[in-house]
């Protein structure tokens, strides 16, 4: 089983919308922080300079960059960094752009466009790989990656959107997660060691343990199982992981087994069954565990996605 598979079904993506921009110098946009969400830019024109300032991360985005501000923090969209950056409320109110056109601002001078837009995860389905992404991940256009296959895609998105097929918010979410995966795999190629999660998963010795508690969530794994699956002794495996991951191997393990706990009972699968499914012999002692974890029972969690799906239908 690949690890970042088995982790990306878990946060169940659950929206995303997507709209053109054509700016021209001189602009500025401030966008508002809205921590569910995560948000992405793709320029396709030009450059201009991404800066979210909790943070102090700044980039400067050209042609073919496709930019992920994974957390939802507030940034900044400027064509330069002087440039008064104007309340993204405020410019989509002057700017009234229409359903379909893209959103046009700026002073008539060089123009900069961009694919801009959000996707959101499931609330309850949090995971060390979101949670330990830099404030941005930059993924500048090269021979591997023309932005090109990025623009296609947005625009098979939008016409996925307005044309309300069956079927078609499905396919705009599994092409959302497109998007998500390449920002996490470029992600993984060229700063593994900055992401807790990816550090540990590309270890060796660490990176075999955590791939057998997910290939296997139900066995009856102990810190001594764990570490032989490392080729490790015990102590030499809890160190290491717990100084690469920030947490410990076990508490790791019960933080997966909950995923996968939350997306079988999203999917209907009695408490009973899930509970035996993530290695807990009895259903009471998974039922406490899941509360601890997730903040409700297990009846409680399958009926809140029940509603959830049959809101959004």
């Amino acid at each position: 089983m690949h690890v970042l598979t088995d982790v990306i079904d878990s946060l169940r993506l659950r929206g995303s919308l997507y709209f053109g921009t054509d700016f021209t110098a001189p602009w500025g946009v401030d966008v508002p922080e809205d921590t569910n969400v995560c948000r992405f830019h793709v320029v396709t024109q030009g450059r201009c300079w991404l800066t979210v300032p909790s943070t102090g991360e700044v980039r400067l985005l050209s042609q073919g960059d496709l930019a992920l501000v994974p957390h939802g923090n507030g940034h900044l969209l400027q064509e330069d960094p002087a440039t008064p950056a104007v309340g993204l409320g405020d410019v989509l109110e002057s700017a009234d752009p229409g359903p379909a056109a893209p959103l046009v601002w700026g002073g008539g001078g060089e123009r900069t466009r961009m694919v801009c837009g959000y996707f959101a995860f499931d609330r309850g389905a949090a995971h060390p790989l979101l949670d330990g992404l830099p404030s941005i991940v930059h993924v500048p256009a090269s021979p591997d990656y023309d932005f090109a296959w990025i623009d296609q895609l947005v625009r098979f998105i939008a016409a996925e959107t307005s044309a309300g097929r069956p079927g078609s918010l499905a396919t705009v979410r599994r092409l959302s997660e497109i998007l998500f995966v390449q920002c996490v795999r470029y992600q993984a190629e060229h700063g593994a060691t900055e992401v807790p999660f990816l550090r540990t998963l590309f270890e060796p010795g660490l990176g075999d343990a955590m791939r057998a508690m997910h290939a296997q969530p139900a066995a009856a794994w102990t810190l001594a199982s764990l570490a032989r699956q490392a080729g490790m002794s015990r102590t030499t495996f809890a160190a290491r992981f717990s100084r690469s991951f920030g947490a410990t191997a076990i508490e790791y393990l019960t933080s997966h087994r909950m995923d996968v706990a939350r997306r079988l009972l999203g999917a209907g699968a009695p408490a009973k069954e899930v509970a035996q499914r993530v290695g807990y012999e009895s259903e009471a002692a998974f039922s406490r565990r899941f509360k601890s974890v997730v903040g409700m029972g297990p009846g409680a969690y399958r009926r809140r996605v029940s509603s959830l799906a049959a809101h959004t239908a």
